[in-house]
C-alpha cells in the first residue's frame, strides 16, 4: 500500500543528543531547587530579621586591615550576633539590605580590642554592594567606643599597629544615599596628632532623619538634633546641633560653649595668642535636591570674653568684649559657584595700658565668583573705633598690622588723643586671593594736642593737631597742623601744617615721608637744620653771619620705618621762602639787607636764591652748596650776584660822585670756591642802558658798553685783582687792582683808550669814609669834545632818601682829580695844549682847584676854598686868541682879561635862566651863584654894526682913527653875577677916545640870547667930564660913566648874531631927561 504524499516523519536525533540532555535535566534539577530555596530565603528576609550568627561563625573574623607580616593581620571584626533582614524601597528611596550586630568589636594583631559597639545596624544599598561599595540608607550605634589615628600623610584610620600602609586599602564608602542617623553614647578617640596630642569627641548623640520635602516632591531633607562634645588636652568645647524644615527650606542650628583659642596653641601659633574666651554659634540654610541639600545661606556669629592677645614683641593687647557675625549667601545653592560674604558687624573693646577702653567696630562684604575656588573677588570692609591716647595707642595697636607704621608711630607721637576714626577699603583680585589687596582706601581720624618726634634726638614738635587719612590703597597720611617746633636754642617755629605719609602698609617694613610747614625767624630755621642728625648745616655752615629775618619753609624727610635707621637711609629736603632777612657778609664783607627769596637744602646741598640790597644796592643772589666729599679742585660753593645799579643805589653804596650816571645798569658777580680753599669772583658790568656822564666820556643809554674783572682769595682773602677790562664805543681800558691787607688800595689802568683819549690812570681808593678818592690822569691826547656837545635828555632819578650827616660824606661824593694833558679836543678839530688840573671834590661839591693851558692863549685859573665862600681868579693873556682858537667867537681881537671873584651863597638874583636852580651857578660842580668884577684891556671889535659905525661918525675929532671893519676898544669894566647859567651885566662900561658906551642886562649862558641896553657916547674922552662934576654929576650924567650928550640903544638877538637898536633923538635929551624917555 502506498503511502499518501503529505506525510513528513519527524527529526532522528543522534543517540549522544539524548545523553546530553538528560545530563542538563540532572545539573538543573538541584540549581532550581536552590533557586527555590533562595526564594524562600529571600521572602523569609523581608517578614522579618532572619539570624544568622551560626552561619556567619564560618567566616569570622573578617579581615579589615593587613599586616607587615604575611598571615599576621592588624586588623580583623567578630561579632556576637549577627542578624540581617530586606528592606524594600519607599518614597524614592531604594531598597537595601539591613545588618544588624551586636558586640560588635574590632580587635589588633595581638588580639587586644581597638573598637567596639554593643549595638550597630545599617542598611546596605544593593546596587552599591554589586559595585563593591557600601552606600548606607541607615545607621544606628549604641554604646561604641572607636579609636582612629591620624596618619603621617593626613589620613585618619583604625587606630591598628602594624597595619600595612600604602596602596588601595578598604571598601568605598558612600554616604549619598543615608536617610537616617541614630548614633546614642558613641565616642571617638583621635590619637596621631601633632606634638603626640590625643583628641577625644563624644560621647556623641546624634538622632536625624533624612524625609520628605512635600508629599509629591522627590527631594528630601534632614532633621533632627545632636549633642557632640570636643576635647583636646586643655580645650573643651559641647556642639549642640538642631535641624528643621522651614517652609521649602532645611535650617540647622549649630552651638558651642565657650573655648580658649588659646588651647590649641600648640597646633596653631595664631591661635595660641587668642586667650580670650570665644562662643561660637552657626545657622545653616540649605535647599534639598533629590537625596543631597544643597547650602544657601551660612551665618556665624562669635562672642569673645575678656581676655589677653599675645603679641611676639610687644606687650598682650587687653581684649574686654567683642562680636563678629559672618553670613555667606549663595547665589545658587551650592558650594560652588558666585556668593556674597558678608560681616554686617562686628565690635570689639580693647583696653589701653591706663585702662581705658577703644571701641572698635567694622563690617565688610565680599562677592566671589566660585566660593569653593575663588579667582574672582571684589568688596569693601569699613573699620573704626570711638577714641584712643597716643601716649598708649601701642598697647592697642596689634604688631602685625602695618609693623612699619605702628612702630614709627607708637614711638614718636607720644602724647595726644584722636576721635572718630573710619576707614573705609575696597579689595580686588582677578586671580585667586593670594593676590588680594586693596584697590581703594578712605579714612579719617582726628588728632589733638599731639607731640611728635619727627626724627629723634631733635626736639619733638608739640600742640599738634592732626588729621589721619588714607591715600590710595597703601598709604596712610597724617596731616598735622597748628603745632609748635623748639629750635633747641629757645625760640620757637610755628608749624601751621605739615604730613606725613607712611607707604607699602603690606609689604614687611614700611616707609615714612615727613613733611612739615615752619614759620619763624631765619636763626630758629637755620639752628634746626643745623642739628648733627640732619647732616646739613652742622657740617657745612652757611657763610653768612648775624642771620636775621622770616622765614616760611618746608622741610621733607623721608627713611625706612625699621628699628634701627643708619644715617644713610635718611633723606632731607628743606625749601624756605625768606622775607625781611639780613645775612652779613655775603660779597667782599657787604651785608645784604632786605633780602627775600628761596632756599632749598638736602643733604648733598644747599641752594639759595634771593632779591635784596647789598650795601644799598638791589640785587639778585644765587647760591649753590656742595656738601658731598670729593677732590681737592671740586667746587664746595658757588655764589651768582646780579645788582642793579641806580644813581640813587649807586649814592647810597659810595659808587662814583653823584651824578655819574642815569638809568641803571647791571652787575653781575660769579663766586666759586673749591676744596682747596681757592676762589674766584667774576665782575661784569653791563652799561647798555646807563647814561655815563664822566670827565672824559658821555654814554648814551641804549649804547652797549661793558666793565669786567677778575678777584682772587685764599682761605677768605683777597690775593690779586686783575682782568680789569671795559670795553664799548669808543672806549677800551685794560688795567689791575692793587691789593693791601686783603683789601682793595687802588686801581692802575695800564693805557687806555676813551673816544680820542689816550692815557695812562691810577685811581687810589680811600682808606676811611671821610677819605676822597684818588684820581690821576695823564691823557695825550685828552678828548673833552663830548662835554660841549648836545646829548639826548636822559630822565632824572627820584632824589635819594635823606641821609644822615656820616652818610652824606660817603667816598662815593668825595675825589681828587689831577689831570695832565698836552693836547685836549674840545671839538672836533679844536684843541687846547697843555693843560694841567687839580680838582677837590668835597661831598659832591667843588671846593677848590687849579687850571691851567697854554695854547691857544694861556690861562690861569685858581679857585680857593674859604669855608662858605669860593674866591675865584681867572686870567687870559689874549682872549680874542683864546675865544677864535676855541672857535667860540672870531669878532674880537686881543684884550687881556682878568677875573676876580667869589662864589657865594648869599648872592640872591631876582632873574634866573629858565628850569635853573637860583641856588647854583650854573657851572657844575655844585657851585654856588657867582659874582665879580672883569676887566679887559686894548681890544678889537671886528664886522662892528653899521649902527655903530654911524655912531662913531658923531666924533669928527676921530674920522681919522675910525674903520668900518672894526671897532678900537680901549677899555672894558663891568661887574657880573652867575645864578643858574643866566650872566646878568651891571655898570658895564666898555669904549675908546671917540666913542664909549655903559651896557647892562642878562645873556643867557644856554641859548646865548642877549637882552642888553645902555647908552653910546661920542666924543667920549669930552662927553664923560661933566658926569665928574660934585653935586651935578648924577644929574647931568646918570648912568655910571655916561655921558652929558648920549645916545641910548638895545641889543638884541644872540651872540653871534646880535640886533642894534639906536634912539637918535635921545641924543637931544641931556642928563637925567634922557633917562625918563629911555
Amino acid at each position: 500500500m502506498g503511502v499518501p504524499e503529505t506525510y513528513r516523519p519527524g527529526p532522528h536525533f543522534p543517540r549522544h543528543l539524548h545523553i546530553a540532555r538528560w545530563v542538563a535535566i540532572a545539573l538543573a534539577a538541584p540549581v532550581a531547587l536552590m533557586l527555590g530555596a533562595g526564594s524562600i530565603f529571600l521572602w523569609k528576609l523581608t517578614q522579618g530579621p532572619v539570624d544568622v550568627t551560626r552561619v556567619s561563625s564560618f567566616f569570622e573574623p573578617v579581615v579589615i586591615a593587613a599586616g607587615q607580616r604575611r598571615g599576621h593581620p592588624a586588623g580583623r571584626v567578630t561579632w556576637k550576633q549577627l542578624q540581617i533582614q530586606w528592606r524594600p524601597g519607599s518614597h524614592g528611596v531604594s531598597a537595601g539590605l539591613m545588618l544588624e550586630a551586636h558586640g560588635l568589636r574590632t580587635l589588633r594583631y595581638d588580639d587586644t580590642v581597638a573598637s567596639y559597639a554593643e549595638e550597630a545596624d545599617t542598611v546596605l544599598w544593593l546596587g552599591a554592594l554589586l559595585r563593591g561599595a557600601i552606600a548606607p540608607r541607615r545607621l544606628r550605634l549604641r554604646n561604641a567606643n572607636f579609636s582612629l589615628r591620624r596618619m603621617p600623610n593626613g589620613d585618619v584610620e583604625f587606630d591598628l599597629p602594624e597595619q600595612k600602609t600604602g596602596g588601595q586599602n578598604g571598601t568605598p564608602v558612600w554616604l549619598d544615599r543615608l536617610t537616617e542617623l541614630d548614633i546614642h553614647n558613641v565616642t571617638v578617640t583621635l590619637s596621631g596628632l601633632p606634638h603626640d596630642r590625643t583628641a577625644r569627641i563624644g560621647p556623641v548623640e546624634i538622632h536625624a532623619r533624612r524625609r520628605r520635602q512635600g508629599l509629591l516632591s522627590r527631594d528630601y531633607m534632614w532633621t533632627g538634633e545632636g549633642r557632640i562634645p570636643l576635647a583636646l588636652d586643655a580645650f573643651q568645647t559641647v556642639l549642640s546641633l538642631k535641624g528643621e524644615q522651614v517652609g521649602k527650606v532645611g535650617q540647622w542650628q549649630v552651638t558651642g560653649t565657650p573655648f580658649r583659642p588659646s588651647d590649641l596653641g600648640l597646633f596653631n601659633p595664631l591661635a595660641g595668642d587668642w586667650n580670650v574666651p570665644v562662643s561660637l554659634s552657626a545657622t545653616a540654610t540649605v535647599v534639598p535636591h533629590r537625596l543631597n541639600e544643597l547650602p544657601q545661606m551660612l551665618t556665624l556669629q562669635m562672642a569673645l570674653g575678656d581676655g589677653m592677645v599675645s603679641q611676639k614683641k610687644a606687650d598682650p593687647v587687653h581684649v574686654q568684649a567683642g562680636s563678629v557675625r559672618l553670613q555667606v549667601n549663595m547665589a545658587r545653592a551650592g558650594l560652588s559657584g558666585p556668593a556674597l560674604v558678608q560681616v554686617p558687624s562686628a565690635r570689639l573693646t580693647v583696653m589701653d595700658s591706663r585702662g581705658a577702653a577703644t571701641q572698635v567696630h567694622a563690617s565688610a562684604w565680599a562677592k566671589v565668583d566660585d566660593l569653593r575656588h575663588p579667582v574672582m573677588l571684589d568688596g569693601e570692609a569699613e573699620a573704626g573705633l570711638d577714641g584712643l591716647d597716643f601716649a598708649t595707642l601701642g598697647s592697642v595697636w596689634p604688631e602685625s598690622l602695618i609693623r612699619g607704621g605702628r612702630r614709627w608711630i607708637s614711638k614718636n607721637i607720644t602724647s595726644g588723643t584722636a576721635r572718630d576714626m573710619e576707614v573705609k577699603a575696597h579689595l580686588h583680585t582677578g586671580s585667586g586671593l593670594d593676590d588680594l589687596k586693596p584697590v581703594s582706601v578712605v579714612g579719617h581720624v582726628s588728632g589733638h594736642d599731639m607731640t611728635v618726634h619727627w626724627l629723634r634726638p631733635i626736639a619733638p614738635a608739640t600742640g599738634l593737631e592732626a588729621d589721619l587719612r588714607f591715600d590710595g590703597p597703601e598709604t596712610l597720611v597724617i596731616a598735622l597742623g597748628h603745632g609748635r617746633q623748639p629750635d633747641g636754642k629757645g625760640g620757637m617755629i610755628r608749624i601751621p601744617d605739615g604730613e606725613v605719609r607712611i607707604g607699602q602698609l603690606y609689604a614687611k617694613d614700611q616707609t615714612g615721608d615727613i613733611r612739615t610747614h615752619l614759620q619763624g625767624s631765619l636763626p630758629s630755621f637755620m639752628s634746626v637744620l643745623a642739628h648733627p642728625r640732619l647732616h646739613l648745616l652742622s657740617k657745612h655752615p652757611l657763610p653768612f653771619t648775624d642771620p636775621a629775618g622770616d622765614v616760611d619753609s618746608h622741610v621733607r624727610l623721608t627713611l625706612p620705618l625699621t628699628a634701627h635707621i643708619p644715617d644713610g637711609q635718611i633723606h632731607v629736603h628743606a625749601q624756605a621762602g625768606f622775607a625781611r632777612v639780613h645775612l652779613g657778609h655775603v660779597l667782599m664783607g657787604r651785608p645784604v639787607d632786605g633780602a627775600k627769596g628761596t632756599l632749598a637744602a638736602t643733604e648733598n646741598g644747599l641752594d639759595l636764591t634771593g632779591d635784596g640790597r647789598l650795601a644799598g644796592i638791589p640785587v639778585h643772589v644765587g647760591l649753590n652748596e656742595n656738601f658731598s666729599g670729593g677732590a681737592q679742585d671740586r667746587v664746595l660753593q658757588k655764589i651768582d650776584v646780579r645788582a642793579f645799579l641806580d644813581p640813587q643805589s649807586a649814592a647810597q653804596a659810595r659808587i662814583g660822585p653823584a651824578g655819574l650816571f642815569a638809568g641803571h645798569a647791571v652787575l653781575d658777580a660769579h663766586y666759586l670756591q673749591k676744596a682747596n680753599a681757592q676762589a674766584d669772583l667774576g665782575l661784569g658790568l653791563d652799561l647798555a642802558k646807563a647814561g655815563i656822564t664822566v670827565p672824559i666820556w658821555t654814554k648814551a643809554p641804549g649804547e652797549s658798553a661793558q666793565a669786567m674783572a677778575h678777584i682772587a682769595f685764599r682761605h677768605g682773602v683777597m690775593t690779586a685783582i686783575d682782568g680789569l677790562r671795559a670795553q664799548g664805543r669808543d672806549l677800551s681800558i685794560m688795567g689791575r687792582g692793587v691789593t693791601l691787607h686783603g683789601g682793595l688800595a687802588g686801581i692802575v689802568l695800564e693805557g687806555f683808550r676813551v673816544g680820542r683819549t689816550q692815557g695812562d690812570a691810577e685811581i687810589t681808593l680811600p682808606k676811611g669814609e671821610a677819605d676822597p678818592i684818588g684820581v690821576s690822569v695823564n691823557a695825550n691826547p685828552l678828548d673833552l669834545a663830548p662835554l660841549f656837545m648836545p646829548h639826548p635828555a636822559i630822565r632824572k632819578p627820584p632824589p635819594a632818601p635823606e641821609r644822615s650827616s656820616s652818610q652824606r660824606s660817603s667816598m662815593g661824593d668825595s675825589w681828587t682829580i689831577d689831570l695832565r694833558a698836552p693836547h685836549v679836543f674840545y671839538g672836533p678839530k679844536g684843541q687846547v695844549g697843555d693843560v694841567v688840573s687839580h680838582l677837590e671834590l668835597r661831598k659832591g661839591i667843588l671846593r677848590s682847584g687849579r687850571f691851567s693851558l697854554d695854547r691857544p692863549a694861556r690861562v690861569r685859573a685858581v679857585l680857593a676854598d674859604a669855608g662858605r665862600d669860593h674866591p675865584f681868579v681867572l686870567d687870559i693873556d689874549n682872549l680874542g686868541q683864546l675865544l677864535l682858537g676855541l672857535g667860540l667867537y672870531d669878532r674880537i681881537r686881543g684884550g687881556q682879561t682878568h677875573l676876580d671873584g667869589r662864589f657865594t651863597p648869599d648872592l640872591h638874583a631876582t632873574h634866573t635862566a629858565q628850569g635853573r636852580d637860583a641856588k647854583l651857578s650854573g657851572l657844575g660842580g655844585g657851585l654856588p651863584p657867582f659874582e665879580g668884577h672883569v676887566e679887559m684891556g686894548p681890544s678889537e671889535f671886528l664886522r662892528p654894526p653899521l649902527g655903530l659905525t654911524a655912531v662913531s661918525d658923531l666924533s669928527p675929532l676921530h674920522w681919522l682913527n675910525s674903520h668900518m671893519d672894526r671897532f678900537q676898544i680901549d677899555r672894558l669894566s663891568t661887574r657880573l653875577t652867575l645864578v643858574g647859567r643866566l650872566l646878568t651885566l651891571h655898570d658895564g662900561v666898555i669904549g675908546n677916545q671917540a666913542l664909549g658906551a655903559t651896557v647892562e642886562g642878562p645873556i643867557n649862558l644856554d641859548t646865548s640870547a642877549l637882552r642888553l641896553r645902555g647908552t653910546i657916547i661920542p666924543l667920549f674922552g669930552l662927553n664923560v667930564l661933566p658926569g665928574q662934576l660934585p653935586g651935578l654929576g648924577k644929574l647931568l650924567t646918570p648912568e655910571k660913566g655916561g655921558g652929558l650928550l648920549a645916545v641910548t640903544f638895545g641889543l638884541h638877538g644872540t651872540v653871534e648874531n646880535p640886533k642894534l637898536q639906536i634912539n637918535p633923538l635921545s641924543m637931544l635929551l641931556p642928563g637925567v631927561l634922557r633917562r625918563i624917555f629911555q
